[in-house]
């Protein structure tokens, strides 16, 4: 008799570990901190935050209709790419900031961050002047934007790839169009990026 309860005991004890190991085997596999995917999301959105801030203060601004219609494309599309991000964090179960600051050991410059003194110019220098600054910041901060989007495509998270490969498509496009702009205007086309991304942090 006891050699025939022996395998449902067995059994039973089998079905009860399945049971409480279910949920966690289960369970979506989600990235985790100090991923590629945690920090592309965290980096983009605070990259793609300046763009929108250096559009809003050029939207106040009378300019000319195509460079207000680039302006209001791209506040439109980083802030819903912004909106995305965020969504994956909360997901994830992250904030929006690690222990690191986003960006931290990037060299913004590099990445086509202005500085707090361009940003401002956007108010003080007159209208046709402001254009100019605006499309000459723009172009090198998508410059950044396209290095950056490297390592949302390095990820290996499907809806990062997917987003990331936009950014990149996207941004290269607008950067053809910026720079026809600044011609357009007799304006100086910036020079580009350190070639690979000189500016990346190897550690980050």
């Amino acid at each position: 008799m006891r050699g025939r309860v022996w395998p449902w005991l067995l059994a039973a004890l089998l079905l009860t570990l399945a049971f409480w190991q279910a949920p966690r085997l289960l369970a979506p596999r989600f990235p985790q901190e100090g991923s590629a995917a945690v920090t592309f999301a965290r980096d983009m959105r605070l990259h793609h935050g300046q763009a929108v801030e250096l559009s809003m203060h050029l939207l106040e601004r009378p300019v000319s209709n195509e460079v207000r219609l680039l302006a209001q494309d791209i506040v439109v599309t980083q802030e819903a790419q912004i909106g995305q991000m965020g969504g994956w964090l909360d997901v994830w179960g992250l904030p929006f900031s690690g222990a690191q600051a986003p960006m931290a050991g990037m060299n913004r410059a590099d990445m086509g961050m202005a500085t707090d003194a361009q940003v401002r110019s956007l108010d003080t220098l007159k209208a046709k002047q402001a254009e100019v600054k605006y499309l000459q910041l723009m172009i090198q901060h998508h410059r950044g934007g396209v290095l950056m989007a490297q390592g949302g495509l390095k990820s290996g998270v499907p809806q990062v790839v997917t987003l990331a490969g936009a950014i990149a498509s996207s941004q290269t496009a607008e950067i053809a169009l910026i720079a026809g702009m600044l011609r357009q205007r007799g304006a100086a086309v910036p020079a580009g990026l350190p070639a690979g991304g000189m500016g990346m942090p190897m550690n980050h």
